[in-house]
C-alpha cells in the first residue's frame, strides 16, 4: 500500500475538518476524495503530505511516517494545492527548470526533462511566456507538468481539471492515466463526478470529516443505488406490456424507443431481456440510469431517492 491512513483526526476552532479517517490507496491506481465544500477533502491531502499535523491518528505515506518524516514524506510526492503567486516573473521554461533542479534531477538531465513535461502537457508553444501572463487553464497545465516532472511515487491533485476547457480535460485524462500506467498512483478531489469515472479507480466520499463510503464506481451504485435502467426497444408498448411480469419499482415510458424500469433487486436485471425476448421486442440497448452524482446524493443526503427506482 503506497498510503495507510489510521484514525486521521484534524480540529480547528470552529470545525471538526476530519474525524477519524482511515484510508488504504494502493499502488497503480487512481484514488478520488469527493465531498461537499467542507467536507475536509484538501484536509486530508495536506495531511498526507506531512503540510498539516493531525491531532490523532496516524499514517504512513510512500512508506514514511507523516509524524515523524514529513519532509521526508513530500520528497517522495507530486503536490497540486495551489495556482502559483511567487513566480509569476519567471517563464514556463524557467520555473520548470528550477522544480526539476528542486526535485533532484542533475543539470546534465533539467532541459531534456523540461522538454518532455511541456510537450506531454501541450505548452511548448509557452515556453517562453511568463507564469503571470497565462489564462487560469494554461496555468493549470503549467502546474500539472511541474508536478510530472518530480520523480514521485504518488500524486497529490487538488482539483487538478480546474479552469480548463473539455478538449484540455480529456487530455489531462489521458496524461494522468498514462503517468498510473507507468507504475504511479494519483490520489485528488474534485467536485465533477460525471468526468470521474473515466479515471478514478477508487472513490471515497467525505462528509463532515468523516469518510462515508468507499470502493469502486460498481461497487457503490451496486450496494448504494437501486437497480434502474433505461431500455431502448423496438416497440415501447409490447415492452411495457412484457415488463409488468418483472418485479419493479418503476415502469414508465421514456420517449421514442425508451423504457425506463426500476428494479426490486438487482438480481431481476436477467428477466428484463428474457420477458422481451418472449414477446418479440428487439432489445436494443439496456443501461444503467445510475450514476456517480446519484452516489453522492445517497451518501450525503441519506434518506433522498436518487434514482427513477429509489435507493436501498
Amino acid at each position: 500500500m503506497l498510503v495507510e491512513a489510521s484514525g486521521l483526526t484534524k480540529v480547528y476552532p470552529m470545525a471538526r475538518a476530519l474525524d477519524h479517517v482511515s484510508l488504504e490507496i494502493r499502488e497503480g491506481e487512481v484514488f478520488g476524495l469527493f465531498g461537499p465544500n467542507g467536507a475536509g477533502k484538501t484536509t486530508c491531502l495536506r495531511v498526507l503530505s506531512g503540510l498539516t499535523r493531525p491531532d490523532a491518528g496516524g499514517a504512513t505515506v510512500c512508506g514514511v511516517d507523516i509524524r515523524a518524516s514529513p519532509n521526508e514524506v513530500r520528497r517522495r510526492l507530486g503536490i497540486l494545492f495551489d495556482l502559483p503567486s511567487p513566480y509569476e516573473d519567471m517563464t514556463l521554461g524557467e520555473y520548470l527548470a528550477f522544480f526539476a533542479r528542486m526535485a533532484g534531477h542533475p543539470a546534465s538531465a533539467v532541459d531534456e526533462r523540461v522538454s518532455w513535461a511541456v510537450n506531454l502537457l501541450g505548452v511548448p508553444h509557452l515556453y517562453r511566456a511568463r507564469i503571470g501572463r497565462l489564462s487560469m487553464g494554461e496555468r493549470q497545465r503549467a502546474e500539472l507538468a511541474r508536478v510530472l516532472i518530480s520523480p514521485a511515487q504518488l500524486l497529490l491533485l487538488d482539483e487538478p481539471f480546474s479552469n480548463v476547457d473539455v478538449d484540455m480535460r480529456m487530455g489531462l485524462r489521458m496524461v494522468l492515466r498514462d503517468w498510473v500506467a507507468r507504475g504511479g498512483s494519483i490520489l485528488f478531489t474534485s467536485h465533477n463526478l460525471l468526468e470521474s469515472e473515466a479515471i478514478v479507480d477508487r472513490y471515497a466520499f467525505l462528509q463532515l470529516g468523516r469518510v462515508v463510503a468507499v470502493g469502486t464506481a460498481r461497487e457503490l451504485k451496486e450496494n448504494l443505488l437501486a437497480p434502474a435502467y433505461q431500455l431502448e426497444v423496438s416497440d415501447v408498448d409490447k415492452a411495457l406490456a412484457a415488463l409488468e411480469a418483472v418485479p419493479h419499482q418503476v415502469l414508465t415510458p421514456g420517449g421514442s424507443g425508451l423504457v425506463h424500469i426500476g428494479l426490486l433487486a438487482r438480481a431481476d436485471a436477467g428477466k428484463v431481456a428474457k420477458a422481451l425476448v418472449e414477446a418479440g421486442v428487439d432489445l436494443l440497448e439496456m443501461r444503467s440510469v445510475g450514476t456517480m452524482e446519484d452516489v453522492y446524493a445517497r451518501v450525503t443526503r441519506a434518506g433522498q431517492p436518487t434514482v427513477p427506482g429509489g435507493v436501498r
